[in-house]
């Protein structure tokens, strides 16, 4: 697997983890993805996670593998597009707890300044 299929995949199982936060998938939360990354090679990673129906996912640890393998990777364009997906599926998203939506605003938060995006 190459570096950036790793980014892929790994910002995958977070985008997955965020969504089964309360157990279940809901109808406006995959319509926010599938417009999301229309014809965008994540596609195929994300279809992966949600077609194994994994319900024991921790956010804290996706966040923890998904940093270290961005640290890894090194910086990308595409860093920007992957935060808006989970910014965006967080915001109609109905299972994070405060404890949840804390950490993902500290993980974007840390990973902005990390990879100095704007």
């Amino acid at each position: 697997m190459s570096s950036k299929e790793k980014v892929y995949d790994a910002f995958a199982e977070l985008i997955y983890a965020v969504v089964i936060a309360d157990g279940r998938i809901t109808q406006k939360e995959e319509e926010v993805i599938s417009k999301i990354i229309k014809g965008h090679s994540i596609k195929l990673d994300i279809k992966k996670y949600f077609d194994s129906k994994a319900r024991n996912i921790s956010i804290a640890q996706s966040f923890m593998n998904t940093f270290e393998v961005c640290k890894q990777h090194g910086e990308d364009l595409e860093y920007p597009f992957l935060l808006k997906i989970l910014k965006d599926i967080a915001s109609v998203s109905e299972g994070l707890n405060n404890d949840e939506g804390n950490l993902l605003a500290e993980f974007i938060d840390s990973f902005r300044k990390r990879f100095k995006l704007t």
